[in-house]
């Protein structure tokens, strides 16, 4: 095993995975700082060398500075030859993690910031997906953090549509409809459970809410808008979670 993967490996095997004291985190800290600025002759490492380590030690590499270090500079030199093996190491990080797909600590998100910018989290599923279109690893991303938004989305119903943490424009509709669309082909090709009623009422409310911020001279509210159209709303619990 090459030295900087045996040093990590070293230090991470003297504490226990959690429940750490103050002064243990802060040790370990250290520890890490000190691996951080350790420059280490052998330089980048293969991405299969890395992806060996991560499969056989999972548990210890969801760290932002083995990430930063050892991961981000293998998956940056590998795009910049044109290579697609970085990509398809990033979303196969996500096994096991697949709740983290939104989180700013995943690989995808880290990576992400590591090139200021030159690339986003869905940019890279679709550079993946256009490249290899069956890539489940990027294909259940794209569905975990779809459904994600589509949810979010409506989760202030009936008070309005967001898009992100602002309330969506109607120059906004026409995309976040595709997202709804999207959404649907892929659950259908990784043949996931359909959410037929999440998708139903996306479109439904994207379209109203669209008609709405056209008519507003004629509404007080989005909830008089539905009201007075006869569309049947509810506030938002958690409708979606059983489908």
């Amino acid at each position: 095993m090459n030295r900087i993967l045996s040093d990590y490996l070293e230090i991470c095997s003297k504490f226990r995975a959690d429940g750490l004291s103050k002064p243990e985190r802060k040790q370990r800290h250290a520890l890490l700082s000190q691996w951080e600025k350790t420059d280490y002759e052998r330089g980048m490492l293969p991405l299969g060398e890395i992806k060996d380590f991560w499969d056989n030690h999972n548990d210890i590499c969801w760290n932002r500075v083995f990430i930063n270090k050892v991961i981000c500079p293998a998956i940056a030199a590998d795009l910049e030859t044109g290579g697609y093996d970085g990509l398809r190491f990033l979303f196969h990080c996500f096994r096991g993690h697949e709740s983290s797909c939104i989180y700013s600590d995943s690989p995808l998100a880290i990576f992400c910031d590591y090139s200021v910018g030159k690339y986003q989290p869905f940019q890279l599923a679709d550079i993946l997906l256009e490249y290899e279109p069956d890539n489940v690893d990027a294909l259940r991303y794209k569905y975990a953090t779809l459904k994600y938004f589509l949810e979010f989305s409506i989760h202030e119903m009936p008070s309005g549509v967001l898009n992100g943490y602002d309330g969506a424009s109607v120059s906004d509709i026409p995309a976040m409809i595709e997202d709804t669309n999207e959404f649907e082909r892929i659950s259908r090709k990784l043949n996931m459970p359909p959410c037929e009623t999440l998708i139903e009422d996306c479109r439904g409310y994207y379209k109203a809410y669209g008609d709405y911020l056209q008519n507003l001279d004629r509404y007080g509210t989005f909830e008089d808008y539905l009201r007075l159209n006869k569309i049947p709303y509810q506030s938002y619990t958690s409708r979606y979670d059983y489908e």
